[in-house]
């Protein structure tokens, strides 16, 4: 069964509701799924090479800022190789700011920077996700990430086989 982390940071739940609900388009008989708010305790990222997929959330502070929290982790990155991950952005920011949602976009080309498979469409949530367009998003970043890494997995299968 391929492992799949929902790893976010959350200061006032927008973020953290959005990794539920897509913690609910998984099915679980295909995919052993992680739920984990980032902690600042434990920094070492190696952890991360335990999933074969990540869905990475973030909220944007101020005007386009990365959290303090995000940045720590943006920062630990540089010494994690990500090859063969595939990785989903998605995030919340309020609208009202010029730069909306800018710490999705910056965490987008960090994860290609460190070499990993990043879905094209991200989720930008208007402060709490509750219009219809903000679930149809949220569908489309998990079902094109779950496709994505299924045939990533299909790939290394057919690889193997040769």
């Amino acid at each position: 069964m391929k492992k799949i982390l929902i790893l976010y940071a959350s200061s006032t739940g927008n973020t953290e509701e959005i990794a539920c609900l897509m913690r609910t388009y998984i099915n679980p008989k295909e995919f052993e799924v992680t739920r984990k708010n980032i902690e600042l305790d434990n920094m070492d990222l190696n952890f991360l090479l335990n999933y074969d997929g990540i869905l990475f959330g973030t909220y944007t502070y101020d005007d386009g800022d990365l959290p303090f929290e995000t940045a720590v982790f943006c920062d630990s990155l540089e010494n994690v190789d990500l090859s063969g991950k595939v990785i989903g952005v998605f995030g919340s920011g309020d609208a009202a700011y010029s730069q909306f949602c800018e710490a999705v976009d910056l965490m987008k080309e960090k994860f290609r920077h460190m070499n990993a498979t990043v879905i094209d469409h991200t989720v930008k949530v208007d402060l709490f996700p509750n219009l219809l367009e903000d679930l149809t998003s949220i569908k489309k970043l998990t079902d094109q990430f779950l496709k994505t890494l299924s045939n990533s997995i299909t790939t290394e299968l057919f690889k193997i086989k040769k």
